[in-house]
């Protein structure tokens, strides 16, 4: 039988947070390549989407580990993981601004 990644990763928040990773990232990429008019670099591209994949990453396995605390129904856990991923997301972009633009 064929390895099966996405049920292995899904055992876990790291591994959740694994998940969404790949998944933004690869958003991010197809995004990047879509839309370049030739003013994004390769290293641009590169470091754009891996920013955004290690924040989707983060994001989703906060979002994962706050329903695994609040619990409820399926619509608290569905309201509970977007509000969480939006807000994981946000406060990672908010970090990375800081830092990117601290010597300015």
């Amino acid at each position: 039988m064929a390895f099966q990644l996405a049920p292995f990763l899904a055992q876990s928040v790291p591994g959740v947070g694994i998940l969404g990773g790949i998944v933004g990232g690869s958003a991010t990429l197809a995004k990047n390549l879509r839309n370049n008019d030739g003013s994004m670099s390769t290293q641009d591209i590169a470091i754009d989407t891996a920013k955004e994949t290690a924040g989707a990453g983060l994001a989703t396995a906060f979002s994962a580990w706050t329903v695994g605390i609040v619990g409820g129904g399926l619509t608290v856990s569905l309201g509970t993981a977007f509000v969480a991923a939006v807000a994981g997301k946000y406060a990672y972009d908010k970090a990375m601004e800081a830092i990117l633009n601290k010597d300015d």
